[in-house]
């Protein structure tokens, strides 16, 4: 995605591995939308912010079963993540720690389309002339792409 200002980011959103009550995506999800509401969100996040799978967002809301809507709205409230984390809990589908691991390594480990291979050679070029995105975590493409990481912390075969 070309991350103009990656000082701005890796402060202002937190990595997709950060957790949650055991949930990663929900901390980086909450700081986007608390951004977007505030006008600070980089253009280049607004157009994934809150998409349908196989975006980070929509996979995390399917996971849960919680519309993207009710999602924007309850951050807009202004409570605090503790708060949106036991809304979450109470509106959404519940989910013990062993299905919340289960699902955080299938999207760590699941095989990438080659549809979505493309999709991250144009919207992550410098990460991809360095790294075989095709075969990486989307956690690590991200954490590469804003300059939380040098190198991806594991690959896949």
């Amino acid at each position: 995605m070309q991350v103009e200002d990656k000082d701005f980011i890796r402060r202002a959103i937190r990595s997709p591995r950060e957790t949650l009550g055991g949930f990663p995506i929900l901390p980086r999800l909450i700081d986007k939308i608390r951004l977007h509401l505030s006008g600070q969100l980089p253009p280049v996040y607004v157009g994934n912010l809150l998409m349908p799978p196989p975006y980070l967002d929509g996979r995390f809301l399917s996971f849960v079963e919680i519309s993207p809507e009710e999602m924007s709205e309850i951050v807009a409230s202004g409570i605090g993540d503790e708060q949106i984390l036991a809304w979450v809990r109470s509106r959404g589908v519940p989910r013990s720690p062993e299905e919340i691991e289960k699902w955080r390594f299938s999207i760590e480990n699941s095989p990438v389309p080659e549809d979505r291979v493309a999709h991250r050679v144009s919207a992550y070029p410098e990460v991809a002339a360095r790294f075989d995105v095709s075969n990486m975590s989307p956690f690590d493409l991200l954490d590469l792409d804003e300059g939380r990481i040098l190198t991806p912390s594991s690959r896949r075969t």
